[in-house]
């Protein structure tokens, strides 16, 4: 039997799983590290924190490995995206990474957007003009960290800075190079004129590659203290939502995903590019290289479930099943969590109001309110969000039969019937939540001579075995109620300017 090594570095967390050719996951180890919130608006990381935990993650990979008596045929890398690391020569990050939650740049995507409009930029790139992306972050820095803009050597991602860390080369893929707003949606290449606008060269940027391509070997001195072999092949997969799309069976038309971690991303195939007339839903590369998928991204999603088990129930801060015992908590609350509804706008919305001043709330409690109304309420408001944008990606990509679901909140059957419910369609949840890992190994096979293509990869890899949920009437009519209640609800407080005014500060 022959193995693959897939590192997953996530917002919240990273994941290290072996695969085996036939996609049996045969041994994962995880590590949990959290952002770092300086000011209002201001998301960050230490990126020792990713450096570290791969190190940390590899050592007991190879320990697993040594326990079986084999060996790996390369390490199949995949990360998060749309986050902003400037480094020097040697690849030291000069400042902490600016997270893609990040929503400091707001001066910079208004110039973004006087200077050359949205329906511009979305039909260069297929993205939409916000702090999301990487090109306003990196005008922030020209206009407020010179020196570190100027002396920046390259300007990385996440998984950029991990593939240095342990092959010593600067590369990305057409994945990852497609959220910064810097890269040609038709030509999969750095575009001049973003270059120019951001005042850099292509010499700043990584080297562009297919996703799937050999980055290079496992570094000598970093196999020696990990315990895996000198120059064992690292592969960029690309981003963790394009990864975990291939492992679903998003390769086709009229099946979506919906990927709950951190964030919430849904995901549909294209053959061909997608833009959105009101610029809502962004267009990026798939990664099967030369394919496209429309996607739609919600910011804070399984992050606000994890920020509620820290805050709100100390009395499970020890046990080892806390979240299961959220779900059980959650279903004592009836459908619509009497009354207690989530707008899950904690830093912000994307898709699909791409409001950054959006903030959460949550509405309607009464002192008969519980705690398990509150969970509820998470869910639903959740499931309601990503209904709004499975709608908006319909309207342009067609009909979706299925919806295929992944993520840390889907291992709750709870929040699986919410989701088959608001979305009234028929949802899958495969057996191996973590779909990201496994669209790793996919996309990397061939590179890694697991199998000779993607097809025969997925064929051979994907998983067969799935939970499924259908939509009940009587419930999918009372959340379209409820749907329609929520939308008010944002419209008010938006049109209120709410939002506005609550984040101008208090003058004395």
């Amino acid at each position: 039997m022959r193995y693959v090594i897939a590192l997953d570095v996530g917002t919240s967390g990273m994941i290290a799983a072996v695969y085996s050719e036939i996609g049996e996951l045969c041994y994962s180890s995880s590590e949990e590290y959290h952002n770092i919130f300086p000011e209002p608006l201001f998301v960050e990381q230490e990126p020792s924190t990713w450096t570290n935990s791969a190190i940390s993650l590899l050592k007991k990979t190879a320990d697993f490995f040594k326990s079986i008596g084999a060996a790996p045929l390369g390490i199949a890398l995949t990360s998060q995206r749309s986050s902003l690391i400037p480094v020097d020569k040697v690849g030291s990050p000069l400042c902490n990474a600016i997270m893609w939650q990040d929503k400091r740049t707001l001066q910079e995507c208004r110039f973004l957007e006087e200077e050359l409009g949205l329906s511009w930029l979305h039909q260069k790139t297929g993205l939409r003009i916000n702090p999301f992306f990487v090109l306003p972050k990196i005008l922030w820095l020209k206009n407020h960290h010179t020196a570190i803009y100027r002396t920046a050597h390259k300007f990385l991602g996440v998984q950029d800075l991990l593939v240095h860390h342990l092959t010593g080369r600067f590369v990305t893929d057409w994945t990852q190079a497609s959220r910064t707003m810097l890269m040609s949606l038709s030509t999969f290449d750095w575009d001049p004129e973003l270059l120019d606008l951001a005042g850099i060269g292509t010499e700043r940027l990584c080297t562009l590659h297919p996703p799937g391509s050999l980055a290079g070997g496992l570094l000598p001195r970093v196999a020696d203290i990990v315990g895996l072999p000198s120059g064992l092949p690292v592969a960029i997969s690309g981003g963790d939502q394009q990864n975990a799309a291939v492992a679903l069976g998003v390769i086709k038309e009229g099946v979506a995903e919906a990927n709950t971690g951190t964030g919430s991303f849904v995901l549909s195939y294209a053959n061909a590019p997608v833009f959105d007339p009101n610029c809502r839903i962004v267009c990026q590369a798939a990664a099967i290289p030369g394919k496209w998928v429309a996607e739609a991204a919600i910011f804070n999603t399984g992050s606000i479930y994890r920020w509620f088990k820290e805050r709100f129930c100390p009395d499970l801060a020890n046990t080892a099943f806390a979240y299961a015992l959220m779900n059980d908590e959650a279903k004592t609350s009836p459908a619509g969590a009497n009354g207690v509804m989530l707008l899950p706008h904690f830093e912000g919305s994307a898709a699909p109001y791409w409001d950054p001043l959006s903030k959460g709330l949550f509405f309607n409690l009464s002192l008969g309110s519980r705690r398990a109304d509150m969970l509820r309420a998470i869910m639903e408001g959740i499931s309601m969000e990503i209904a709004d944008n499975l709608s908006l990606i319909q309207d342009l990509a067609g009909p979706l039969e299925e919806i295929r679901v992944a993520g840390g909140m889907t291992r709750s059957d709870l929040f699986c019937e919410i989701q088959a419910n608001t979305y009234n369609k028929r949802l899958l949840r495969h057996k191996n939540s973590e779909q990201s890992s496994l669209g790793a190994c996919i996309v990397s096979a061939p590179a890694l001579e697991l199998h000779p293509d993607i097809d025969q990869a997925f064929e051979q890899m994907a998983s067969k075995q799935y939970d499924l949920f259908e939509p009940q009437s009587e419930a999918a009519s009372s959340y379209s109620e409820l749907m329609g209640r929520k939308k008010r609800l944002y419209y008010a407080l938006r049109d209120s300017n709410i939002f506005s005014d609550f984040a101008a500060p208090i003058t004395t």
